[in-house]
This record gives C-alpha cells, structure tokens and sequence, in this order.
C-alpha cells in the first residue's frame, strides 16, 4: 500500500476536471469497486469538515488514477487498474469516518449511471 508520503507525489496530477474526465472516458474499464470507492472519495474531499491531511491523502490518491504512468498501465485487460484500487483502498481507510450515508447514495448513483445498476458499490477494505 502507498503510504501518506508516496500519495503525495502524486497530487500533482490531481484536479477536479482531470478526476471527472477520467471516469466519464474509462468508468466501464474501471470497473464498479474502484468508481464507487473513487467516487465516495472525490465527495468527501468535497466536504467542508474534513481535515487537510486526509484531504491530501484523498488528492494523493485520485492524482495516482489520474496519472498517465502507474506501476501496472491502465489498458492492461483486468490487471490495469488493480494498483489504481489498492490506492484507492488505502485513502478510503484513512477517509472512512467521514464518509456520510448521503456520499454513498450519491457514489451508488455514479455507479448506476455508468453501469445500469449498483453492483460492486461498497467501500473498500
């Protein structure tokens, strides 16, 4: 797992319009865990009464999906985005007490937009 330090590396690659674009362009290929668990991570990174060091490790996080280079490249079939999960795991650890009921139900709903329903929607870990 990544630790605060690695994520922060990748903040650099972080921003709201490049976090939004990559899951409108590869959601499908992502698959429903990882947009669900991304998803509930930009919502809280969203919200107002979240501390600064778990919002940088959030940004840590989405900035190494959004990242052009991972260890495993994303157009690899299955594997692609497992590296993209494992970060992601590890910042919603760090985020889960604030993830609300209302982020939930608003992630479900990315994922029933993308996919058509809401399987695979729980948080990881």
């Amino acid at each position: 797992m990544k630790t605060f330090n690695q994520n922060a590396a990748y903040a650099a690659h972080y921003s709201s319009e490049e976090f939004v674009n990559k899951v409108t362009r590869f959601g499908l290929k992502m698959g429903a865990k990882l947009l669900y668990n991304a998803y509930v991570l930009y919502l809280v990174l969203m919200s107002s009464d979240v501390p600064i060091k778990v919002k940088l490790e959030i940004i840590g996080a989405l900035g190494y999906v959004i990242a052009p280079l991972d260890l495993i490249p994303d157009f690899i079939p299955i594997a692609g985005f497992s590296d993209d999960l494992a970060a992601i795991s590890f910042a919603v650890l760090t985020a889960r007490a604030y993830v609300t009921p209302d982020i939930q139900e608003k992630a479900k709903m990315k994922v029933y937009e993308i996919f058509g329903s809401m399987v695979d929607c729980e948080l990881a870990a």
